[in-house]
């Protein structure tokens, strides 16, 4: 069935102006949809979305993906399958089945592949009653376009019901169509009824009515014309044709039938499969789009390779005398900023895939918001394993700090989850900013604020009072350093130069020892280390005796500290993630209220 479309000068807009609206139309008109209790999945609708199409999936897994994850729950997943294949024989797809999809002027699928798969989309989703198609034609030239109307014949001569909006399609086309349901001006009803062969019936229709149809034009076009004429209401004509008499017996006959049947669909939920069933097969389309990104994948691994070998090899084999101490600390620092470049990168992938899930896939109720989240999440957890091993193995050693097991393990583990964090700060940024350019703005203001009040710019005894009360307290990167400097520092035997020693003479009649007595059991003293207690002049005091003498400095004053904030690091990675699910729901109701 073909819909012609005019645009009414007056208020600007179309007869037909979306698929919502002939939705709203077959659902007015056929009653027998209310009695057989129909379920979204039986009237499927495809827009004109070609260009939202996931680049990184071949043909026919982009066709899987549909089927799995729209037809019924109780059809076993190898009729799905089979199912698809039969479509893919249906629209002649199998020679370019292992294509990717790739970008709408780009590399990937011509335009009229693009039209097919778009229609095999939804043709595989296995709709029971009825498809609508929103201008399959609009883009291609005159053969695409009837080779596309032709794979719809095809399948309507299988029992399909196909719903198509088309603007002025060329007579060969045209011709193609059963029946035409033409509205006029406020999308009023001018002709519904079949055309029959060369569009004799419609022709004979309007002629009856003085619009003689002129020989050699095409009939699309001169029914147009004619409608468009303001001193004739054919809304009127219609209403008071047999055509219309004969429509309405037969639209009873249908709705009495329809109503003698047991309803053969049924309402199981707003999705055809199950939550889990969702994750798992989102996870996976998901995991396959990253591994084919081969610029997104190398760049991220060479970044941590890169940072890793610089950082570490500009602080090689930090010593443990008072001055690296300092050293040692900015060295951990430097590993924050790797945030920045990899959050900048993901950000943009992450607003592709959710404005494609926005565009086509959540208003054709594929799957849940959050599966598509819990997807995004998960399939790059691996690839951040990978990052955060380049990037200890890279710098860690390079550096110079401890090899014991236990120390090592537990800087491997809190850079890990320093991985995850970034990542969960910049998913959820992404998650409701507009668009990538808003996300970009936002990154500095979060990242550059959490840095310099981590207390490694500025000491904590130095930071504005109102910042350092509440500031400090609630910043990730504060816990984050913390935990890397007791496991790489607070054990360290710290050792003097002789241009950092304290040197001076005691009292006479005293040792160096019993005339810094009383200051070393004082806590302005406590870590200091006196070289030679027994001396009697020329005493030599470092400043240190222990890196856990310079940790307390920086208030962290036992070895449980490390544990103790890397745990708080993990509570703040869960909590990101958790932000990006809270700020995607309510993205997902503000966009909601829009469309209502």
């Amino acid at each position: 069935m073909s819909t012609e479309e005019i645009r009414d000068p007056e208020t600007n807009k179309t007869a037909l102006d979306s698929m919502n609206y002939a939705a709203t139309f077959w659902t007015e008109h056929f009653e027998a949809v209310k009695h057989t209790k129909l379920t979204r999945s039986a009237l499927d609708t495809q827009g004109q979305v070609t260009a939202f199409l996931r680049s990184k999936l071949t043909v026919r897994e982009a066709l899987e993906f549909s089927a799995l994850l729209r037809q019924p729950k109780s059809t076993p997943r190898a009729e799905k399958i089979a199912y698809v294949d039969t479509i893919m024989d249906l629209l002649e797809m199998h020679g370019i089945r292992d294509r990717l999809v790739g970008y709408a002027g780009g590399n990937g699928l011509s335009v009229e592949d693009r039209k097919r798969l778009t229609i095999g989309v939804e043709l595989v989703a296995k709709p029971s009653v009825l498809i609508f198609l929103d201008e399959p034609t609009s883009g291609l030239d005159g053969q695409a376009a009837l080779n596309i109307v032709r794979f719809l014949k095809k399948l309507a001569a299988t029992g399909q019901a196909i719903l198509v909006t088309i603007h002025q399609p060329s007579a060969q086309l045209f011709y193609e169509f059963d029946t035409v349901l033409l509205l006029g001006r406020g999308g009023r009803t001018v002709y519904f009824r079949d055309i029959a062969h060369q569009a004799a019936t419609l022709k004979s229709y309007f002629s009856r009515h003085n619009a003689e149809y002129p020989p050699g034009i095409n009939p699309a076009e001169h029914m147009i014309d004619v409608i468009s004429d303001r001193h004739t209401n054919w809304h009127q004509i219609w209403l008071k044709s047999p055509e219309h008499e004969a429509m309405l017996a037969e639209l009873d006959q249908m709705v009495s039938k329809a109503a003698s049947e047991p309803a053969h669909t049924s309402d199981d939920g707003e999705f055809a499969m199950p939550f889990w069933d969702q994750t798992v097969i989102v996870t996976l389309r998901l995991v396959k789009a990253i591994y084919r990104n081969v610029g997104y994948v190398n760049n991220k691994f060479t970044l941590h390779i890169i940072m890793g070998l610089f950082t570490g090899f500009t602080y090689w084999q930090v010593s443990n005398s008072v001055t690296e101490l300092q050293m040692r600390m900015f060295a951990l620092f430097n590993f924050i900023f790797i945030a920045r470049s990899i959050i900048a990168q993901l950000q943009p992938l992450f607003i592709e895939k959710r404005n494609i899930y926005d565009a086509r896939e959540k208003k054709s109720r594929m799957y849940s918001w959050k599966a598509f989240i819990t997807g995004l999440i998960i399939s790059k957890l691996p690839y951040l394993v990978i990052c955060a091993v380049l990037f200890f193995f890279c710098f860690y050693y390079t550096v110079g700090f401890p090899v014991d097991v236990d120390k090592a393990g537990a800087i491997f583990f809190v850079m890990l989850m320093y991985e995850f964090l970034y990542t969960g700060i910049g998913q959820f940024i992404a998650g409701y900013a507009p668009n990538a350019t808003t996300a970009v703005l936002i990154n500095p203001l979060i990242i550059f604020t959490l840095v310099g009040f981590c207390g490694v710019l500025v000491p904590y005894s130095q930071i504005t009072a109102f910042w350092r009360y509440w500031l400090y307290w609630i910043n990730p990167f504060n816990y984050l350093i913390s935990s890397l400097l007791v496991f790489t520092t607070f054990n360290l035997q710290v050792q003097c130069k002789d241009n950092k020693l304290a040197v001076f003479n005691p009292p006479d009649n005293q040792t160096c020892g019993q005339y810094l007595a009383a200051y070393l059991q004082n806590p302005l003293g406590f870590g200091s280390n006196l070289l030679n207690p027994n001396a009697t002049s020329d005493c030599q005091v470092c400043q240190y005796k222990t890196g856990s003498n310079y940790l307390r400095t920086v208030n962290l004053n036992d070895y449980y500290y490390g544990w103790r904030d890397a745990a708080i690091v993990v509570i703040y990675v869960i909590s990101s993630y958790v932000l990006v699910y809270l700020l995607m729901k309510l993205r997902t109701k503000k966009s909601k209220k829009i469309e209502h």
